[in-house]
């Protein structure tokens, strides 16, 4: 175990976590990260908050300072991209400074996360247009920013309400596009949705919904968005279309994927020495009895531990609650649980207060929660949803009853 080489793919929260956590459990082999981008491992959602509002520098992002990994004799390798995994000979190939090197393993770890699904350009050069998942994209949109007035965003999702918030904080004109009937559509309920939709349209954002994007205009940078509901006037555009996994390596080494890198309980891959962690992986949840893909830094941390464990041959398998959060504005919103296929809910709270939660219930459990402005509630229903906790609904629903004695 003391001379094992443990190789790590990937720049983010999944591949700082293991790393950590191997030396945790006093891990005392090799430890390399490979990160294809030019800074230390970092956290992403303060990306399209904080970080693009101007609030947080760039060094407040790392997991880790400098002085960690040295401390921990952890290697990381920036601006480095791996090309191949060969698992006969158990070697990675990646570039950096225009060469080609060979890295042997005992043990890799592919946390590569998520990239950007893309919108089809007729005209791929034209400048003003972009994607939010790195922070030099955001160093790209606040360049932009600068004497821009009018934003649209295409994509009505947590990361598209997200930057329209701050886009709007700072006085730009935004307008969100949305093909569905709903913002937020495929994440949470009406309910939610509608009093999003209100709460932004309130601050000065416009928001379309039903509405597909058919052109970008434009000569050397994006001038107006062409819609089915017409033409929007735009010197920037954020595009938020969803994420697509980053599995491509796995499945050109033969590893098995499916929406995702496929992984065990114990975060392995169908290679028994490759393990996987994060938001590439699809993994099972027992407690919703289906395989799922998380966009989450809890599931990424978890994992993380996860894949340590099993690296040092303790069998812990990873069984958590999802859960989220999304800020915009002074609105923060806590998310537990998966809320899909939901046969009854319950609003507690008013949302004229802007502090209330809805509770997604099957077979008269408790499954999910959207909590807005309200701490206790997320952390208790988080509770009730892993414990299968019976709850007395007419209870749930009055507000003078603390949240603590609402079971059956």
């Amino acid at each position: 175990m003391d001379d094992k080489k443990i190789i790590i793919i990937g720049g983010g929260q999944a591949s700082c976590q293991v790393a950590a956590s191997l030396r945790q459990k006093k891990f005392t082999g090799d430890i390399s990260i490979l990160s294809s981008e030019s800074y230390l491992p970092y956290q992403r959602p303060p990306l399209s908050k904080k970080y693009l509002s101007g609030e947080l520098a760039a060094e407040r992002l790392y997991l880790k300072p400098e002085k960690f990994y040295e401390e921990q004799n952890i290697e990381v390798i920036l601006d480095s991209y791996v090309e191949e995994i060969d698992r006969k000979k158990s070697q990675l190939t990646f570039s950096k400074d225009k060469g080609h090197k060979n890295i042997e393993y005992d043990n890799l770890v592919i946390a590569t996360g998520t990239e950007a699904r893309l919108m089809a350009k007729e005209n791929p050069n034209l400048q003003g247009i972009h994607y939010l998942r790195s922070i030099d994209d955001v160093e790209m949109i606040k360049s932009s920013l600068k004497g821009s007035k009018n934003m649209v965003i295409i994509g009505g999702g947590y990361i598209g309400l997200e930057v329209a918030a701050v886009a709007n904080t700072l006085g730009l004109k935004v307008t969100v596009v949305e093909m569905a009937s709903r913002i937020l559509e495929r994440v949470t309920s009406p309910t939610i949705s509608s009093f999003y939709n209100s709460f932004h349209e309130s601050r000065g954002v416009k928001i379309l919904t039903n509405t597909s994007v058919q052109g970008i205009n434009g000569d050397n940078r994006v001038s107006s968005v062409e819609t089915s509901s017409g033409s929007i006037d735009a010197d920037i555009v954020i595009v938020g279309i969803g994420v697509l996994p980053c599995q491509a390596l796995a499945e050109d080494a033969g590893i098995k994927v499916d929406n995702g890198i496929v992984v065990d309980e114990f975060c392995k891959t169908s290679d028994d020495y490759i393990f996987s962690a994060g938001d590439c992986t699809l993994h099972p949840s027992h407690f919703y009895n289906k395989n799922i893909r998380l966009e989450s830094v809890h599931n990424a941390i978890e994992q993380g531990k996860t894949v340590a464990s099993s690296i040092i041959g303790e069998k812990v398998s990873y069984n958590q609650i999802p859960w989220f959060w999304s800020d915009q504005y002074e609105l923060k919103l806590q998310i537990a649980g998966l809320n899909n296929d939901y046969d009854e809910y319950v609003v507690r709270g008013n949302l004229d207060e802007n502090s209330f939660s809805v509770f997604y219930f099957k077979s008269g459990y408790m499954i999910a929660s959207d909590c807005i402005n309200s701490a206790q509630e997320h952390m208790m229903s988080r509770k009730f949803i892993s414990e299968k906790t019976k709850i007395d609904i007419h209870r749930l629903q009055n507000k003078e009853i603390s949240i603590k004695e609402v079971m059956s």
